[in-house]
């Protein structure tokens, strides 16, 4: 036998060995890879569960029948393609410190729905998509989003079939508070939206807060005991707003003791209840929370909070002792039912119940 060409055999068949298992590692690692990007994409594909139970009623002006949605449906964990139309929520982002997954909301023209809480999203970063009550769905279209977080403005037939035209693909979802339940519902969203991005520890910070805020402030409006009459102006017509109505938290929440009497039906209407100066003086409030809706709608007109006081209210105990707290219309009417909004409110409310004689 040739030793010398048997070991030179022997010597190529170790080496084709070793290169076939530097390749099995190779492949090895390459599988590992592969699974980490694979785990990846199904990181990126989690979701997150949402109760989705709202109303939605005919077109603006039109009569017909109310469709409820009532599903349990998934949201994507950690989108960043959030269209939002319920401001109040868009605060939330904000100060979860999440603002970045929205593309767009409603900031009206020259950012007239953007309250002081809300000034970030002037920035062009956030896409306009209009008013409130939106009459153009071209700007959605082209965003795309994977989520829609409606309101009640937004939750009629029209609103939403113009919405699922313009973004198929997205999840339209009721995220507004319920006036009945308010302060607790902003709070659950709070909680929920820190779910979704993986910043509960910030939520359940943020929702600690306004739990003191909230007992605080009840704290300092019961020992104040001192009836209270919550008027909204707009123009020359006066509106009252009272226990079980829009601003119903005023009175379960914070402690408030209504001047007024409820009609028969035991609630006040969503835009409040027209009233005279006549009831002002009839129900003698020591105190009066004032809201210019006026202001906050492009096509009401301002009023000065002085409208309430004139020849027919001057002996109002609320008048004599200025007791009379006016509140930012754009917190109260069009921004409302947020964090950060929400606590704009305890603190107006806070900072005016500190004057009160």
């Amino acid at each position: 036998m040739d030793f010398k060409k048997f070991y030179l055999m022997l010597a190529m068949a170790v080496m084709l060995v070793l290169a076939a298992c530097g390749n099995g590692e190779g492949t090895t690692e390459e599988s590992a890879e592969t699974d980490e990007a694979g785990t990846g994409t199904e990181e990126s594909s989690e979701t997150v569960t949402f109760e989705n139970n709202f109303e939605i009623g005919p077109a603006r002006g039109e009569e017909g029948d109310t469709t409820k949605v009532n599903e349990t449906i998934e949201l994507p964990k950690n989108s960043d393609k959030v269209a939002i139309y319920d401001l109040g929520v868009a605060s939330t982002f904000l100060a979860l410190g999440i603002e970045e997954n929205i593309i767009g909301l409603p900031k009206g023209e020259g950012n007239a729905s953007l309250s002081e809480s809300l000034k970030e999203f002037e920035s062009d970063e956030y896409a306009n998509l209009g008013g409130l009550k939106p009459d153009e769905f071209e700007t959605l279209a082209e965003l795309q989003p994977e989520v829609i977080m409606i309101h009640g403005r937004q939750s009629n037939t029209q609103v939403v079939d113009e919405m699922k035209a313009a973004a198929p693909d997205a999840q339209i979802v009721f995220v507004a508070a319920d006036n009945n339940n308010y302060f607790q519902d902003i709070m659950e969203m709070t909680t929920f939206l820190g779910e979704m991005y993986d910043v509960q520890d910030k939520a359940a910070e943020l929702v600690a807060d306004m739990e003191t805020k909230v007992e605080e402030v009840n704290n300092t409006v019961t020992e104040t005991d001192k009836s209270m009459l919550f008027i909204q102006t707009n123009g020359g017509d006066l509106s009252f707003h009272g226990e079980g109505g829009r601003y119903g938290f005023l009175y379960e929440d914070l402690g408030f003791t209504s001047a007024g009497e409820q009609e028969e039906s035991g609630t006040t209407d969503n835009h409040g209840n027209q009233v005279s100066f006549e009831f002002i003086a009839q129900t003698n409030p020591g105190i009066m929370l004032v809201m210019d809706r006026g202001a906050a709608v492009s096509d009401g007109d301002a009023t000065p909070v002085d409208v309430v006081i004139n020849d027919v209210t001057a002996g109002v105990d609320a008048i004599e002792n200025e007791n009379i707290i006016e509140l930012n219309p754009q917190s109260w009417y069009l921004n409302s039912g947020g964090y950060l909004t929400g606590m704009a409110q305890l603190e107006e409310i806070e900072a005016g119940m500190e004057e009160v004689k």
